[in-house]
């Protein structure tokens, strides 16, 4: 569950608002570009800034009611804090995902000092 009902994440401004995020991030992220699940975290900044504009409930706002200009400072907040979190994340979202890769073998190395037998056990199965 995103905190998004279905009605309110298939309305047509806020699918372009979403596309245009994830366009122009994916296009001046050449790199990496757009990568499944990249929309997934667009939804919550999404909901936050909306939900300093509209009364209530953000889920069941009528997102019609709001103006372009409402519209369109909630998709530049949006997109921006995107790109922070992004910025942080960057390494798994290129090519081999160097980041992930690193985490793994951090997390091999910690399991290796935490529980030998594991790590020994892990190396040989997996």
């Amino acid at each position: 569950s995103s905190g998004i009902n279905a009605e309110y994440g298939q309305h047509q401004k806020v699918q372009e608002a979403f596309e245009r995020i994830l366009y122009i991030w994916a296009y001046r992220n050449p790199g990496s570009g757009y990568v499944q699940g990249i929309n997934d975290l667009v939804t919550p900044f999404y909901v936050v800034f909306l939900g300093q504009y509209v009364e209530g409930n953000v889920e069941t706002a009528d997102i019609s009611q709001l103006t372009d200009e409402t519209l369109a400072n909630t998709e530049a907040d949006t997109y921006w804090c995107l790109s922070k979190l992004l910025d942080n994340l960057h390494d798994n979202y290129t090519f081999a995902q160097p980041g992930i890769q690193m985490k793994v073998h951090d997390l091999r190395r910690l399991v290796n000092r935490m529980d030998g037998v594991l790590d020994a056990h892990l190396e040989r199965n997996v």
